[in-house]
Formats: structure tokens, C-alpha cells, sequence
């Protein structure tokens, strides 16, 4: 018996140390490019008569500590493929936290910006027109690890005669996917 928990002690201690080269491997393989394209699902919506909006909050992260990315397009498109808003021809949205607007679209070095679709000029949305994707287009100087990019889905109560969102009663995440890489040199 005490043969079989030396055994036992050895063979864990061995797999942990493996479990942690293993991790160190996956992370110096990490994808590095200097042009990438994301894509985001999303909505834009009332319900109740108004009583209740639906929107996104969506989270692009630099990973890098040296190097700055710039947001060189934003687009949303609606079902159909119709495009809703497209930073190109309306100008850069202001986000949520500051870190990114109008005069600023580049994310330094371990930046974060939160872009909510209710800071953008976005219509709330028939359901023939749902749901939205929205389409981020970036760039860096050099290869850097991609752009991370997530999404929060948020329904909050809302007053109809004002518009002010009152209490939180659901969120869950979305899914975002890198659909174009440029490595570069």
C-alpha cells in the first residue's frame, strides 16, 4: 500500500510540472499578426412597448505591453447584410470607458475600450433586421498577439417616456472570431 502512494505522489508531481511546460508552449505559440479583421455577433432591440433594450457591450483588448493597435474601421451590419453604421463615412464612435473616440483610435500597450451599441448611432431594430454582426477591422506597426475582442449581451428595464435605463435583468456573452489575419513581417 505504500508502495502504490509513492507511485501516486511521483506520477502527480510529474504531471503538474508537464501540465505547466504544456502552458508555457501554448502561450509562446500564441498567434501574432499586423493586420486582423474580428467578428462579433450582436443585437439592438426594444421590447415590452419600450419597457426593456437590449444591447451589446463589447471589450477590445491590446495584449500586447509594447506595441500600440489601431482600430482602423468599425461596421455594423444588420441580417440582411445591410450595413448599419460604418466608421469610415460616420466617423469614429466614442466608447464607453473613453479610451477610444472620435480624435483616438489606437489602443496602447495593455489598453482595454468598451464600446456599447447604444453609443453608437444605431437604429433599435425590427426583428427582420436582427441580429447584428459587427465587423472590426485593426492594424499594428509590428506582429503583435490579435486583437481580443468579447461581448456582453445586456437587457436592462427602461422607462418608456424617458429612455433611461433603470435596473439590469439579463446578460450573457456573445461570440467573437478573428476571420482574417495578416502576419506580416
Amino acid at each position: 500500500m505504500r508502495n502504490e502512494a509513492v507511485v501516486f505522489l511521483a506520477g502527480l508531481i510529474v504531471s503538474i510540472g508537464l501540465a505547466g511546460t504544456s502552458h508555457a508552449a501554448q502561450i509562446d505559440d500564441d498567434t501574432k499578426a499586423r493586420q486582423g479583421v474580428v467578428r462579433c455577433g450582436g443585437n439592438s432591440l426594444l421590447r415590452l412597448g419600450g419597457a426593456e433594450v437590449h444591447f451589446i457591450s463589447y471589450t477590445l483588448r491590446n495584449l500586447s505591453s509594447a506595441t500600440p493597435i489601431t482600430i482602423d474601421r468599425i461596421t455594423f451590419f444588420d441580417a440582411t447584410g445591410s450595413v448599419l453604421f460604418d466608421s469610415d463615412t460616420s466617423g469614429f464612435p466614442t466608447f464607453a470607458n473613453g479610451v477610444l473616440g472620435s480624435s483616438d483610435n489606437v489602443l496602447d500597450p495593455n489598453q482595454s475600450a468598451q464600446l456599447d451599441t447604444l453609443d453608437v448611432p444605431l437604429p433599435f431594430l425590427l426583428q427582420t433586421q436582427r441580429p447584428i454582426q459587427l465587423e472590426i477591422v485593426w492594424s499594428a506597426p509590428e506582429r503583435v498577439l490579435t486583437l481580443e475582442v468579447s461581448g456582453s449581451r445586456i437587457g436592462r428595464e427602461r422607462d418608456p417616456g424617458t429612455g433611461a435605463q433603470l435596473a439590469e435583468r439579463t446578460r450573457g456573452s456573445i461570440g467573437c472570431r478573428t476571420i482574417d489575419l495578416r502576419r506580416g513581417n
